[in-house]
């Protein structure tokens, strides 16, 4: 089952800014990190892998990725980075979230994304090997590669546009997720209440475009993103942060 927003479901070594690093330095830094980066010991794609993975745990009444205003937002820090939610479901039209950011956080931002397994493919107690419903990794790509199909992308960050954002593609590596057993994302959102869509579903494969983003000052700022997904429509999402000189690598989250 397709997951998404829709009712379907030179690398850089960079981890922390180095002390000695000058402010003017920091300035002169871009904020968005290259496709591909690795921050804290993970790839972009890996950290693609761990979004999903929080996206898709949370229940429905607390999943900062079905909120309109920014109320849950504060269960995207995550650690070193903080995640910022897409819309998980129907386009709902422009989305505006306010957050609170603590400075020292890396930002981690899903443009355009979606995923697919197996869930509500009726594999409960298959009478035969494989059960007959369940697609494998390879199928699950190609069904994958079917549906997502982005047309458009859109980002900025305090009014500049990122530019060259279809090179921020990239690929989660095969992982699964942990669904609460009610009132969860597959059965409240993606329509499926059977006993295959709770618990722990694996494999997954996810597919998107992501920006990382080395951690922003202490202050006011906006960060935009959405983008077009044929067939679908569009995504329109705007957060309103303000970094807080409180800086802290507690996450307010574990992901499950």
């Amino acid at each position: 089952m397709n997951k998404s927003r829709v009712v379907l479901p030179a690398l850089a070594a960079l981890l922390v800014l180095p002390a000695t690093v000058s402010s003017q330095q920091q300035e002169d830094r871009p904020i968005v990190m290259p496709p591909h980066s690795v921050v804290d010991g993970k790839s972009i794609g890996e950290w693609s892998a761990l979004w999903w993975k929080w996206a898709l745990a949370i229940p429905v009444n607390d999943n900062p990725s079905l909120d309109k205003t920014g109320a849950k937002a504060k269960f995207g820090d995550v650690g070193s980075a903080f995640f910022l939610a897409n819309w998980l479901g129907p386009p709902p039209g422009p989305v505006s979230r306010s957050v609170m950011i603590p400075e020292n956080k890396f930002i981690f931002v899903p443009i355009e994304v979606a995923a697919d397994d197996n869930s509500g493919n009726g594999c409960i107690a298959p009478s035969t090997t494989p059960c007959a419903g369940r697609l494998t990794v390879d199928q699950l790509v190609t069904q994958l590669d079917a549906f997502f199909n982005v047309t458009a992308l859109h980002a900025s960050i305090d009014s500049e546009p990122v530019n060259d954002l279809f090179e921020h593609r990239e690929r989660a590596p095969i992982f699964g997720y942990t669904e609460q057993l009610t009132d969860n994302v597959i059965e409240v959102v993606f329509g499926y209440a059977g006993p295959d869509s709770a618990g722990t579903v694996f494999p997954v494969v996810a597919d998107g475009y992501y920006l990382m983003l080395r951690p922003l000052p202490v202050g006011q700022h906006t960060i935009s993103f959405g983008g077009t997904l044929s067939g679908v429509g569009d995504l329109d999402i705007t957060y309103h942060v303000t970094v807080t000189p409180e800086a802290s690598n507690r996450p307010a989250l574990l992901i499950p």
